[in-house]
């Protein structure tokens, strides 16, 4: 098992930050290791939007395709995914966006569980640089849809346990 928390304190509006990790169709565009994302079924809410993805993760000559609920509240700036089917036994994954006086505070939660041990070691192994990784992606991302915010964004040492 595999859970990582992130706290970062960025100079963005809240709801920008929302509509940027909401956007998953966009992700293969700024998330190098996402091959394919496709979303299968939505159901637009007045609160937001709700569905299902299939995408393909891969590095070097390995891939492995899953699938994932995805659900988005804009009311409370959450993004919730859950893992449907795949090479994993358990994900899940929350983005919860809290609007401050000089920005945002984006909290960030993940918790998976690959079915092969392999994969899961390695996983284990490098859990805290694809977590910083993917973090730099969604930052680097922010910037280049909101513009520079002048200074760098500060993370707060989350627990990973």
């Amino acid at each position: 098992m595999t859970i990582c928390r992130r706290t970062l304190h960025l100079p963005y509006k809240g709801e920008d930050i929302f509509d940027l990790i909401s956007d998953v169709r966009r992700y293969p565009d700024f998330v190098k290791w996402l091959r394919r994302l496709r979303v299968v079924s939505e159901q637009t809410r007045e609160d937001g939007w709700k569905g299902r993805a299939e995408t393909t993760v891969g590095f070097g000559g390995f891939s492995e395709t899953f699938t994932t609920d995805i659900e988005a509240k804009r009311s409370s700036l959450t993004v919730d995914v859950a893992l449907v089917r795949g090479p994993l036994r358990r994900l899940t994954n929350r983005w919860r966006i809290t609007p401050t006086a000089t920005g945002s505070t984006v909290d960030f939660h993940i918790d998976f569980e690959f079915r092969n041990f392999l994969l899961q070691a390695l996983a284990d192994s490098n859990r805290d640089f694809a977590v910083q990784r993917l973090i730099e992606c969604f930052l680097q991302e922010a910037e280049t849809r909101f513009g520079s915010p002048g200074r760098a964004a500060e993370e707060r040492p989350g627990a990973a346990v």
